[in-house]
């Protein structure tokens, strides 16, 4: 099933009697889209712990596609790609230790009505991992996290007003040869109710009919008054 990979997502749903709007949260894309092999992927980030490169820190790197791991690593398709720590995915991270590489990824929930937001997706990654939103975890991978995908979905109580973050946590198990690390996303759906607007409305201004009907009114009114005189 090919998931979506459009930046923003077309994903939006009007409620029942148009009462709110379901629109899509901006900022959540999948890894490597729209990039070639080589290229920065801007919207993600990583630092490194323990390992031997502990304390690296930078952008996420879109992989070749094709030289090791792969193909142990699922193929990189249109809608998303692996990201890599650096242009050189043959370069051993841990050696000597495991490391643990966060990578994250932000987005506004300014706007929003946070009780209504909802995301989901899948991700995969080398070795393990834990998926946190705003540091609660919403979906963990055990063992070799990139021989399949692993789905996602938000928990409505952990979103935050303001900047909320993805945290895509990796752990990469020591090993001398053969040892690589990345992570994967695909969102398949992003969207949250807009809160209603606080602009007061202004007031009408009648139409030259609604004058019409005031003074007749006036007039009838006027003409009773005599009457009872």
């Amino acid at each position: 099933m090919k998931l979506l990979a459009l930046t923003p997502f077309a994903v939006a749903a009007t409620l029942v009697g148009g009462v709110a709007m379901a629109d899509t949260i901006g900022g959540l894309v999948n890894t490597g889209s729209g990039l070639s092999s080589g290229d920065t992927d801007k919207y993600y980030t990583y630092t490194v712990s323990g390992g031997d490169y502990a304390g690296q820190a930078g952008y996420g790197v879109v992989s070749t596609g094709s030289d090791d791991p792969f193909p142990h690593w699922i193929a990189n398709t249109d809608s998303s790609s692996w990201l890599i720590l650096s242009g050189d995915q043959q370069t051993n991270y841990s050696a000597g230790a495991d490391s643990v590489v966060t990578w994250s990824l932000s987005f506004d929930m300014t706007g929003y009505e946070l009780s209504s937001a909802s995301i989901t997706g899948r991700w995969a990654s080398d070795n393990s991992g834990v998926l946190l939103l705003n540091g609660q975890a919403i979906s963990t991978i055990e063992g070799n996290g990139y021989t399949g995908w692993t789905n996602f979905s938000s928990i409505a109580s952990y979103f935050v007003s303001g900047t909320n973050t993805l945290s895509f946590v990796v752990t990469d198990d020591a090993s001398a040869v053969y040892n690589y690390t990345g992570v994967r996303v695909e969102f398949a759906s992003a969207t949250a109710n807009a809160l209603p607007s606080t602009t007061p409305l202004a007031s009408p201004v009648p139409e030259p009919e609604s004058y019409a009907m005031m003074i007749a009114g006036l007039a009838a009114l006027g003409f009773l008054a005599r009457r009872r005189r």
